[in-house]
């Protein structure tokens, strides 16, 4: 049976995480961690952005998403803050033939955190006809912090990747005391746009719907 592609939805301490949709079963005995692959566009390897990932390899033959609580501590040993976060992890396999090994690959947070290669893979599907990145139409020179999100999309259009993580229940200890405890929500979003081989990638973070930060990844991919 050939595999089909599932469908795309799209200084702080961590302590150890809560799974609240894991995947269950841990990968098969012949599967072996690794730091780095080498693919048709070049090399993938840990520490690498999902628009990378995706311009290199194109788009994977399974995704898995899963959604993890994390709790960073901030703040010296007699006075800390904790804030709880929630985002999405995601395990990708990529299926290139029977000649090559699968490859799983684990992104948190837009970037690659694990490689691991599996058997070898299995006969590949027709090509799909779709750019695995598009390009934004926007000059990126336009992108302004304070921006609100319908104004980046009713100039640039959606973005090629969109990574959301909720921050909540902000609380202050003081030794093992709690003497604080905020319950503001705050929704964060990083979009990611491609502005083709010429131009950096864009970063851009949003806050409750304005963005306010805008970092440079490589060089794009999109065509």
């Amino acid at each position: 049976m050939t595999p089909e592609r599932a469908t795309r939805g799209r200084g702080a301490l961590l302590l150890p995480a809560l799974a609240v949709a894991a995947f269950g079963a841990s990968l098969p005995a012949n599967v072996r961690a690794d730091d780095s692959f080498r693919y048709e566009g070049g090399i993938v390897s840990v520490g690498d952005h999902k628009i990378d990932l995706l311009g290199k390899c194109g788009e994977p033959a399974l995704e898995e998403p899963r959604v993890e609580e994390r709790l960073s501590q901030q703040g010296e040993e007699r006075h800390r803050w904790r804030r709880r976060i929630s985002l999405t992890v995601e395990r990708w396999t990529y299926n290139f033939g029977p000649q090559r090994f699968l490859q799983f690959v684990t992104l948190e947070a837009g970037k690659i955190v694990a490689i691991a290669r599996g058997g070898y893979g299995y006969p590949l599907p027709r090509p799909a006809n779709a750019e695995p990145v598009p390009r934004a139409r926007c000059d990126h020179a336009s992108l302004r912090v304070g921006a609100s999100t319908f104004d980046v999309v009713a100039a640039c259009g959606e973005p090629a990747l969109k990574e959301v993580r909720v921050e909540a229940s902000l609380e202050g200890f003081e030794g093992e005391t709690q003497v604080v405890q905020a319950s503001k929500v705050v929704n964060v979003e990083t979009w990611t746009y491609d502005f083709g081989p010429s131009a950096f990638v864009r970063f851009l973070e949003f806050v409750d719907g304005t963005l306010t930060r805008i970092e440079l990844g490589s060089y794009g991919y999109a065509r």
